[in-house]
């Protein structure tokens, strides 16, 4: 068997099948060119249209812990806070695009990148408000993890067909962090 560097394969974790990355790359590329099973076009995150007390409560927020980053002597905490305060004005303000999300029966592809099946590992439904979600676990280092918004199609429909492939989960699969972050949107209401 041919000796590979890490960055030159890609082990199939489905059949167990080392795949050079020439390999995957052709794999790719047949997975964009591939029949759709299931097609669908949503925005790329979600957004909800935000008033003047939520950029006021951000704008307070931002400025306590600007005062008590001062306090302490830490400068650089500063601009973090206004990097994300900035960040939170662009996503609270700009309307997101629109991308094509579809199934194939090679795997998942999302706003014209490929996800192989043998990349993914499992998936979930979840709701955000009034937002349903697809959410799918993958085995690759970045994205871990595909949240994809269902705007027209229904979940029967994607579990009848990924449930082919993929490992289905029938209650949200949070981590640690994602129950961190959920507690504190809980304590910290900006609305």
């Amino acid at each position: 068997m041919p000796t590979f560097h890490k960055s030159e394969y890609h082990i199939d974790h489905h059949k167990g099948v080392v795949l050079s990355k020439e390999e995957l790359d052709a794999k790719h590329v047949a997975a964009l060119e591939a029949k759709s099973i299931v097609f669908w076009k949503s925005p790329v995150r979600i957004f909800k249209a935000r008033s003047k007390r939520y950029f006021t409560k951000v704008a307070l927020y931002a400025l306590i812990f600007i005062l008590a980053a001062i306090a302490f002597g830490e400068y650089f905490l500063v601009g973090v806070i206004i990097a994300v305060v900035f960040v939170a004005f662009v996503l609270a303000t700009a309307q997101p695009d629109i991308i094509e999300h579809k199934v194939t029966n090679m795997g998942i592809i999302s706003g014209g990148r490929a996800f192989l099946w043998e990349e993914l590992d499992s998936f979930w439904f979840d709701r955000r408000s009034d937002d349903r979600l697809l959410l799918v676990q993958t085995n690759l280092h970045f994205p871990t993890r595909l949240i994809i918004l269902l705007s027209n199609v229904s979940e029967r429909t994607l579990l009848d067909v990924i449930e082919k492939h993929l490992h289905y989960h029938p209650a949200p699969v949070h981590t640690l962090f994602d129950k961190w972050a959920h507690s504190l949107q809980k304590r910290i209401n900006f609305d």
